[in-house]
C-alpha cells in the first residue's frame, strides 16, 4: 500500500499526526503500522513522498538511507526521511521540536543536571538539543548500556538532578496509569517533560502537578517536529506562527473540559449549554448512573451506602478517561477520589463551577446536601479540594451565559 506521506512505527492507533498535518500541511497524511521484518521491504520499495518514523524505528531505518543530514548525524536516529527521485535522505526534527517545547514553557535548564529517561532514538534527540541549551544530560535505562546509567543509580543520586524529560512510552495511552520513575523520590525537581502527547498529559506531570512543579507535556513538541517536517515534506517554508495555531486548535478539538464543583453548582447547565455551542458531546455523569442503576442516586445511597456509589462512579470515570472531545460534568464528590481526578486530568482540563454558599440549593434528591446545614458542611469540606485540583475557575454567580462564555474562551485559549 503506497502513500505519498504518513508516518511508520510499530503501535500507532494513539497518533495525533494525520490531525496535525490535515491542519498545517493541508494534506493527506496516513498512519502505517509496520513490524521490524516489514521495515526494510517498505523502505527499499520507496513508495512515498515522505514520511515520519516514530517508535521504535528511529535507528533501525539508518542503514536503509542514502543519505544522512547533519541533524541526524548530530542526533544518531531519524524521524523524517524524504524521497529525492528514488534517494532516501533522513533527518531529526525531533531536536527543533524539543527545543520548541523547552523554549515555549519557559523552563530554564542551562546549567542544570537532566534525567533523560529512556535509550532509544527519542532520547537521543533530547540529549543533543539539551547539550545545545547548556544542560549536562544523563539518560537512564533499565541495563544501564549505551553511556546510560540505571534506574537504581538514578534514585542513589536523586538530589543531583533538576530536571526530569521522560522519552519512553511508560505512560503512553492505553497505559496511562503507569510511571517511568517516582517523583516524590527526587527533592530538587524544578521541571518535568514528558514527550508523550497521547494522553495530554502523563500521570507523571500529573504528579508533577500536585507538587507544584512547572511541568510540559509532547503535544507542543509533536507539533513543532511536524512543522519541521512539513516544510521539508512540502520543499518550502511555513509561518511559524502556525504552530502555536495548531496547538490551540488540537486542544480546543481534542481536550475534554470536565466540570466540578458542589451540586446545584450548575455543571450540567453550563455543561449542556458549553457542549451545544461548541458542538461537543455532554456527558453528566449522575444521569449516566441513574440510567444503569435504574433508580435516583439517593434511593441508591440509602439502600447501597456512599461507597457502593464511589465505586459506581469511579467505574464511570474509566469509561471516559481516555476519550476525547467531551465536556464532562462528575458529581460534586468526585474530588473525593484522588485516583478519579488523575484519570479525568489525563486528556481533560479540569474547571471549577465556583458558585457562592448563600447561591447553592439543598434538595431531597441530592443524598449529602438534603439540607441547608449539611450543604453548609459540605461546602466546607469540598472548598479545598475544589481549589486542589482545579485548573481554572469560573464564577456562577449571575448569567450563566457570562460562565458559559468563560468556559468556552478557556477552550480556545488555554494550554
Amino acid at each position: 500500500m503506497s502513500m505519498e506521506y504518513g508516518l511508520i512505527g510499530a503501535r500507532l492507533g494513539h497518533s495525533f499526526s494525520p490531525a496535525i498535518h490535515l491542519e498545517m500541511g493541508k494534506y493527506d497524511y496516513r498512519l502505517r503500522e509496520l513490524t521490524p521484518e516489514e521495515v526494510p521491504t517498505f523502505l527499499r520499495e520507496k513508495a512515498f513522498k515522505g514520511i515520519n518514523v516514530t517508535i521504535p524505528y528511529k535507528e533501525t531505518v539508518i542503514p536503509y538511507l542514502d543519505e544522512l543530514d547533519d541533524s541526524a548525524k548530530a542526533v544518531g536516529a531519524v524521524n523524517c526521511i524524504i524521497n529525492v527521485n528514488g534517494k532516501l535522505k533522513g533527518y531529526n526534527t525531533d531536536y527543533s521540536g524539543f527545543i520548541y517545547l523547552v523554549k515555549n514553557n519557559g523552563i530554564n535548564i542551562s546549567g542544570r543536571k537532566v534525567a533523560v529517561l529512556g535509550s532509544g532514538g527519542g532520547s537521543k534527540a533530547v540529549k543533543a538539543a539539551l547539550l545545545s541549551l547548556n544542560a549536562e544530560p544523563i539518560r537512564v535505562s533499565r541495563t544501564g548500556k549505551d553511556e546510560c546509567i540505571t534506574y537504581e543509580e538514578l534514585y542513589r543520586r536523586h538530589s543531583e538532578f533538576s530536571v526530569i524529560v521522560n522519552t519512553t512510552p511508560v505512560g503512553l495511552y492505553p497505559n496511562t496509569e503507569e510511571v517511568p520513575v517516582d517523583l516524590y523520590r527526587f527533592e530538587n525537581i524544578e521541571a518535568v517533560i514528558d514527550i508523550i502527547a497521547n494522553p495530554l498529559r502523563s500521570r507523571l506531570v500529573l504528579d508533577a502537578r500536585s507538587r507544584g512543579i512547572k511541568y510540559a507535556s509532547g503535544l507542543e513538541m509533536l507539533v513543532a517536529q511536524a512543522f519541521a517536517a512539513d516544510q521539508l515534506f512540502l520543499d518550502r517554508k511555513l509561518d511559524p506562527e502556525i504552530i502555536e495555531k495548531c496547538i490551540r486548535h488540537l486542544m480546543f478539538e481534542k481536550r475534554n473540559i470536565v466540570l466540578i464543583g458542589m451540586p446545584s453548582a450548575g455543571k450540567t447547565t453550563a455543561g449542556r449549554m458549553t457542549a451545544k455551542a461548541a458542538e461537543k458531546t455532554f456527558v453528566d455523569f449522575d444521569e449516566e448512573i441513574e440510567k444503569e442503576i435504574g433508580m435516583p442516586i439517593n434511593s441508591y445511597f440509602a439502600l447501597y451506602g456512599e461507597e457502593e456509589f464511589r465505586c459506581l462512579e469511579s467505574e464511570m470515570v474509566k469509561r471516559y478517561q481516555n476519550q476525547f472531545d467531551l465536556i464532562l460534568a462528575p458529581g460534586g464528590g468526585i474530588i473525593k477520589n484522588a485516583e478519579n481526578m488523575y484519570r479525568l486530568a489525563h486528556n481533560g482540563i479540569i474547571i471549577r463551577i465556583d458558585r457562592r454558599l448563600e447561591l447553592l440549593q439543598a434538595t431531597s434528591t441530592r443524598p449529602l446536601s438534603s439540607s441547608v446545614e449539611a450543604l453548609k458542611q459540605l461546602y466546607e469540606e469540598r472548598t479545598p479540594l475544589y481549589e486542589y485540583y482545579s485548573d481554572r475557575t469560573c464564577s456562577n454567580n449571575g448569567d450563566i451565559s457570562e460562565t458559559v462564555a468563560e468556559i468556552i474562551t478557556i477552550m480556545k485559549g488555554e494550554r
